[in-house]
């Protein structure tokens, strides 16, 4: 009974093109109708027909994170899971699990507020990811669509939900100032991280990692060339070595693009704690 893996994360934008702009010609991912229609665009980096959805709104939000279930038995235990620690739990009619791509969902929302999904039973559409930058692709299969850092005032009680009811494992904390915990469900180091930062827009970054160094330089060329805001310069990781740039995204959180990240072996991780996030670069400029 656990999360898998992060399938996918939702937005709401009221500037759809500048998505469409972002996250094709600069990001390199690839634009499929959504099916709900023109309401929203969704972006697949993989063979998975959702990974990015972005709705079209009245504000600039976070509206979701997607975290995939293995089958319907492991749905239905993790739904019971969360409802024994006093959460919260809606299921979701049919028309919604459409918009998501999946048999099932349901949500919830963690002890800081942060809105979440279950789902499982991926519904495929088997178009192949092609990248309309020539990107050679990400790295996904059970590692999920890379990871995403929320906002947690109350950092240890979303901290031990996570891995009370559903299954992940801490793999590193940071002390700070911000104070952070690294969360994992798979060889991802992490696909969850909590941070006592303020986040008006609900999201402090989620991070796609390219197969190769050269996606990313050709990514950060076209950031520059785009004149889009560089939150931090390239950069290596201390805890997970993934080295990295963020961009400011339409909606005004963060996109972490990177790529070279360490994968965890169950039989020999130890849990550390990290007193400075990078080992060099990633110079930063919130704007």
């Amino acid at each position: 009974m656990s999360v898998r893996s992060l399938g996918y994360v939702v937005i709401e934008t009221r500037d759809l093109d500048a998505w469409r702009y972002f996250a094709c010609d600069v990001l390199g991912l690839m634009a499929t109708p959504a099916p709900d229609g023109e309401q929203a665009l969704h972006f697949r980096i993989d063979d998975r027909p959702l990974r990015i959805r972005v709705e079209n709104g009245q504000q600039e939000r976070f509206i979701a994170a997607g975290w995939q279930l293995a089958d319907a038995a492991e749905f239905e235990s993790t739904v019971v899971a969360l409802k024994r620690a006093n959460v919260e739990v809606e299921d979701a009619d049919e028309a919604f699990c459409a918009t998501r791509c999946a048999r099932s969902v349901a949500r919830f929302r963690d002890p800081g507020g942060n809105p979440h999904e279950l789902y499982h039973g991926t519904v495929f559409d088997h178009e192949p990811f092609v990248s309309p930058v020539g990107a050679d692709g990400f790295e996904t299969g059970e590692l999920g669509m890379g990871h995403v850092a929320l906002p947690a005032d109350d950092l240890e009680a979303c901290r031990d939900l996570f891995t009370s009811a559903l299954g992940f494992r801490v793999s590193d904390e940071l002390a700070g100032p911000p104070q952070m915990a690294f969360m994992r469900c798979n060889p991802r180091h992490h696909s969850l991280a909590f941070a006592t930062l303020p986040m008006p827009t609900g999201l402090v970054h989620f991070m796609l990692e390219s197969r190769t160094l050269d996606d990313v330089g050709y990514a950060l060329d076209r950031v520059q060339n785009a004149g889009m805001h560089l939150t931090a310069t390239l950069g290596k990781h201390t805890n997970d070595k993934m080295v990295s740039f963020y961009v400011r995204s339409p909606s005004g959180f963060d996109v972490e693009f990177g790529c070279s990240g360490v994968r965890v072996d169950e039989a020999t991780w130890t849990t550390n704690e990290i007193t400075a996030p990078s080992l060099w670069g990633h110079r930063w400029d919130f704007g």
